[in-house]
């Protein structure tokens, strides 16, 4: 039982890993430093130097997007990422194997299971697509959101195992402003999407050089997302005030405070101290963080009769 529990915990922090190496490949510009798939440069391990690349190797140059040299850092930075992505598959497989023998105890846990297993395959074949596409801004939200879903699905995965869902009684009421928090966070989220499409035009015709004026312009988008974050925080304040005599979950929102507050922090920190690269994939993961602690409180309760 133990390795069970282990097994599913270190797959849901698996999952979050993926979603910040994939963050850490935006933000180095490293999308296509493989650009091929499955294989990098044709090779199923890349080329350490330009001396290894294969005989026709200008054809794969010339589907990226910059300067169409060979860069041995962020070939190795998208390769990392998809070994990531091939071991949390390999994670999934296990996953369904360990809870297969104990399906008639915690049947939950094994049908979502499946589904991580389903949606990791579905989103490893996106990837593909993202490749394909030549990083389309359309294929890249949609892979994030693929990740995003997938860290809802094992955190169902990981309670289900537990025999947490579902197991807190609240108020009609309470449901519903959490649903409606839930609601202008994805709202929010999608925003900072809109904001990341418009950084990544301006940093590509800039060649991914002078940060400082990657927002210089100030869009209507980055104007609307700055706004609303203040809405978000308000709400999540609101929730918490409201949830403050549930012992339960009182806890868990105070935390979601805690991480809409940082995110808000680290959003300021991009746009006044010229878009630190190190602070993109750490705002990518603290929405990730938000949402996923959003849920957390969801699948725990139920409108009591």
């Amino acid at each position: 039982m133990r390795i069970v529990k282990v097994w599913i915990t270190a797959t849901f922090i698996l999952t979050f890993l993926v979603i910040v190496a994939g963050g850490v490949v935006r933000t180095t510009q490293s999308g296509m430093g493989c650009p091929d798939w499955p294989t990098c440069f044709g090779r199923w391990i890349p080329p350490l130097n330009a001396s290894q690349l294969p005989p026709d190797f200008e054809k794969y140059l010339q589907k990226q997007d910059i300067d169409h040299t060979f860069n041995v850092f962020h070939t190795w930075i998208e390769y990392f990422n998809r070994l990531l992505g091939a071991l949390l598959g390999v994670f999934a497989v296990i996953q369904c194997a360990l809870l297969f023998s104990k399906r008639s105890f915690y049947r939950k846990a094994y049908k979502l299971s499946l589904v991580y297993l389903l949606t990791v395959m579905l989103t490893g074949l996106f990837g593909a697509m993202v490749v394909k596409l030549d990083l389309a801004h359309i294929s890249i939200s949609v892979h994030l959101l693929f990740a995003i879903v997938l860290l809802q699905i094992q955190l169902g995965v990981l309670l289900a195992f537990q025999s947490k869902l579902f197991i807190i009684n609240v108020d009609d009421k309470i449901k519903k402003i959490l649903i409606a928090f839930l609601i202008i966070l994805l709202i929010q989220a999608t925003l900072g999407t809109m904001v990341r499409m418009y950084v990544d035009n301006v940093s590509k015709t800039l060649h991914y050089e002078q940060r400082e004026t990657w927002l210089a312009d100030i869009p209507i988008s980055f104007l609307i997302h700055r706004s609303f974050s203040w809405l978000v925080l308000l709400s999540a304040l609101f929730s918490g005030w409201y949830c403050r005599n549930i012992v339960a979950i009182r806890n868990k929102v105070f935390i979601l405070i805690g991480i809409i507050s940082l995110s808000m922090i680290t959003g300021i920190v991009l746009f006044y101290a010229d878009m630190p690269a190190i602070a993109q994939p750490i705002h990518l993961l603290l929405a990730s963080l938000a949402i996923t602690q959003t849920m957390l409180v969801l699948l725990q309760t139920k409108v009591k009769n």
